[in-house]
């Protein structure tokens, strides 16, 4: 979230009288500073892709820490939202927000599920071990099912 995006949110809090509020304040900050690690994570890959070297796990960090920006993001609006969220009263700031609460859980999933990205980071950037499976060289055609 650049600073125009935290702008808006500031802009939405100052709206309904929020904005002196100190753990909604906390809160904000604590999103603009996700959102700025994020940034930098990403430019780090970036950096690479230009000097002609692959991008390590700086991709699939930055898949991670979107999914839980938007989500961070969203719970944040909705506490400070409230009811305003689901019915269309026509006031600033309101309704406008529920197609982003709607659809920020499906980045969980979009460009490779947050789970997967987790197994990656851990097992290429960490060196942990794979989850034992018993089925790892059997054919799924041949797994035993219910």
């Amino acid at each position: 979230m650049g600073l125009a995006n935290t702008q808006r949110l500031v802009a939405m809090l100052r709206h309904f009288g929020l904005d002196q509020h100190p753990v909604h304040r906390q809160e904000l900050m604590k999103l603009h500073s996700a959102f700025q690690v994020a940034r930098f994570t990403s430019q780090r890959a970036l950096d690479k892709v230009k000097a002609g070297q692959l991008p390590g796990p700086e991709m699939s960090i930055g898949k991670l820490a979107l999914s839980q920006n938007l989500t961070a993001t969203a719970e944040f609006v909705s506490r400070v939202l409230g009811a305003r969220l689901t019915a269309d009263t026509g006031e600033w700031g309101t309704f406008a927000w529920s197609q982003f609460l709607l659809g920020a859980p499906g980045m969980r999933i979009a460009g490779g599920s947050d789970e997967v990205m987790r197994n990656i980071v851990g097992e290429r950037v960490l060196g942990l071990p794979k989850e034992p499976g018993d089925n790892a060289k059997v054919p799924f055609s041949d797994t035993l099912r219910n």
